[in-house]
């Protein structure tokens, strides 16, 4: 299947690992131009190189803080000067805290908030302008299965998850006339740091053989082959979704 996506200009922060750089690879390897943004400059800088290695494509990596506005700014920015355009936006920053509700700190919540939803705000209306008025873009935020499917202890996350569906949703409605389709991926138990900083092997073996019907966890490349469609030209007629990748775990008809 052709993906279209051949020289399309790609943003995707939280791409120094896990689905991001899983994401950027994929799009990398669609023909796409990818810059990719995280935190930390030295691993972000070694994921730009091995994608050029794999992909021969052209990767732009820029360090930086997506939940701050000026590190959002600058980020941007420099994409805009270099390719002129934003096509694709994939907001993948997120965070987790692993505490019971009388034991979450105000730090707790605005951290939680801040990454897993301010960052899609700040990065999203950077670009939006651009892509409205070239008449096609296409957002896909990184949401998780627990905003749907509250996960226990993980209280701060779920609230802005949740969030995040509700402001995808609305700003689905918002730009459609617009060419422009947005839409929310919910990855289930899928390995990454995160994941294995929160559960120990055997809480996970105990996850898979309990509750997901595939009865293992999902990898970032399974996650990252749905956002790569989503990006392209076949994806033209889905916006204002909400679409897990969990192995089954997801119990709701909606």
């Amino acid at each position: 299947m052709n993906l279209q996506l051949r020289n399309k200009i790609a943003v995707v922060t939280g791409g120094s690992e896990g689905i991001g750089k899983a994401v950027a690879t994929g799009l990398a390897k669609e023909g796409a131009k990818v810059a990719i943004s995280g935190r930390r400059a030295d691993p972000l800088t070694e994921v730009a190189e091995k994608i050029r290695g794999q992909t021969a494509g052209d990767v732009l990596a820029i360090a930086g803080d997506m939940t701050g506005r000026n590190d959002v700014r600058r980020f941007t920015d420099t994409v805009l000067d270099k390719w002129g355009t934003v096509h694709i936006l994939v907001n993948n920053v997120g965070c987790a805290v692993k505490a019971l509700f009388e034991e979450l700190t105000d730090e707790n919540w605005r951290s939680s908030m801040e990454a897993n939803l301010y960052s899609a705000i700040f990065c999203t209306e950077r670009v939006l302008p651009t892509m409205r008025k070239q008449g096609w873009g296409r957002i896909i935020n990184l949401a998780a299965v627990s905003a749907k499917q509250p996960s226990t202890h993980l209280m701060a996350s779920n609230a802005a998850k949740s969030a995040l569906l509700g402001f995808s949703k609305t700003l689905a409605r918002e730009v459609a006339a617009d060419n422009i389709l947005v839409n929310c991926v919910c990855p289930g138990r899928v390995l990454s740091a995160q994941v294995l900083e929160l559960f120990s092997e055997t809480e996970r073996s105990a996850i898979a053989e309990a509750q997901i019907p595939l009865k293992r966890f999902g990898i970032p490349e399974e996650v990252a082959d749905l956002v790569v469609f989503l990006s392209s030209e076949r994806s033209s007629y889905i916006t204002g979704t909400v679409i897990p990748v969990d192995g089954g775990i997801t119990q709701g008809l909606y």
